[in-house]
């Protein structure tokens, strides 16, 4: 993902550049990008432009996940050109540079001839991956309708805040400072209900932890607070203060509840940044570690089906293996694998078995 500021709790590679027919999945054209422009012109279709890259687990996510969606795969595999590319290997460094890519996953789609309309950036839940799909081919909430309607009603509120938002969410670098602060100074009695959301996310790109915490007192129901809440937690994740993290997330699940998806996985991160930590503390003891391991068991069903699981299991491995425990942390490595085949994982069953054959 994109460096950002540390408020934000980012949710982060099977790469498949061809499907056969048969299989229930987003088919992703084969060929070069000037390839995929010229068969998009022939057929006048919008290109969806998937970048990827080998260590993005939110993209192995929305292989899994979205593009196995029977409305999203239809919907898509009727409508566009899909086409994947590794943004480390190939043509795909430039293309991640001529596109403005940061972070992945980045999902850009274009006109037929490859200029911009908008993009997805990061994961979103099949369904609303194919809202925003459908809004895209439709001009509905893009940047460039958005740009216009701020440039169109200066004073508008409403598209001041979702100008803003749309910078903030698609990690483009215009600043959305101004057109927030224009948000909060037309409206302070917030009648068009988007100043709070404005005080959020201006709070967010601030990285201050103070303005956060008074606009989750000042709106608890906004649109925003839930966000707010995990970007506070972050901050305090960040400090290591995982009591109060702990805290702040018990107050979000009581308030939208503990089915949430967002809500399920920044939880999730946040048990995995804990053990995370004592597995790295090189005064940790035994005892430390056990703990730490308990920790990500108290994860598991939080991040359960994702591939943030996975990473909870390697972390396990690792706190096992500190243990000289090379039977539990094999097992944990398996599930990992099992999970997500990552070199990383690999390497760590690499290292547990050399452990093992030093052992006897």
């Amino acid at each position: 993902m994109r460096s950002i500021p540390v408020l934000m709790i980012t949710m982060a590679m099977l790469i498949v550049f061809a499907v056969a027919d048969s299989r229930a999945d987003v088919e992703f054209m084969n060929g070069t990008y000037t390839e995929v422009v010229d068969k998009a012109k022939q057929e006048n279709k919008i290109i969806m432009i998937d970048f990827v890259t080998d260590w993005c687990k939110w993209c192995v996510e929305t292989d899994r996940k979205v593009y196995t969606d029977p409305d999203v795969f239809a919907w898509a595999n009727a409508n566009q050109i899909n086409w994947k590319i590794d943004a480390e290997k190939g043509e795909g460094p430039d293309l991640a540079k001529k596109y403005g890519v940061k972070g992945y996953p980045t999902i850009v789609f274009t006109q037929p001839d490859g200029t911009e309309i908008d993009r997805i950036y990061g994961y979103l839940p099949a369904q609303q991956f194919l809202a925003v799909m459908k809004d895209y081919h439709a001009g509905v909430n893009t940047y460039g309708s958005l740009k216009s309607a701020v440039e169109n009603d200066p004073g508008d509120p409403s598209a001041n805040f979702k100008y803003a938002d749309k910078i903030v969410s698609t990690g483009l670098e215009a600043d959305p400072k101004p057109y927030l602060e224009k948000v909060i100074s037309s409206d302070p009695g917030n009648s068009a209900g988007y100043t709070d959301d404005a005080k959020f996310l201006l709070a967010y790109l601030t990285e201050d932890e103070k303005a956060l915490s008074d606009v989750l007192k000042e709106y608890p129901q906004s649109n925003k607070a839930k966000d707010g809440n995990m970007n506070l937690a972050s901050y305090y994740i960040s400090k290591s203060d995982f009591r109060k993290a702990k805290e702040i997330y018990a107050q979000a699940f009581s308030q939208f509840g503990k089915d949430d998806f967002d809500l399920r996985q920044g939880y999730g991160i946040l048990l995995i940044s804990e053990a995370y930590a004592v597995s790295k503390n090189e005064k940790a003891t035994d005892k430390d570690r056990m703990e730490g391991v308990t920790v990500l068991y108290d994860c598991i069903p939080y991040v359960s089906g994702t591939v943030n699981e996975a990473s909870a299991y390697y972390i396990m491995s690792d706190l096992y293996l500190q243990n000289k425990d090379l039977t539990k942390a094999e097992e944990c490595i398996d599930k990992a694998i099992a999970i997500y085949d990552k070199k990383s994982y690999r390497d760590q069953k690499l290292k547990i078995s050399k452990e093992k054959t030093k052992a006897n």
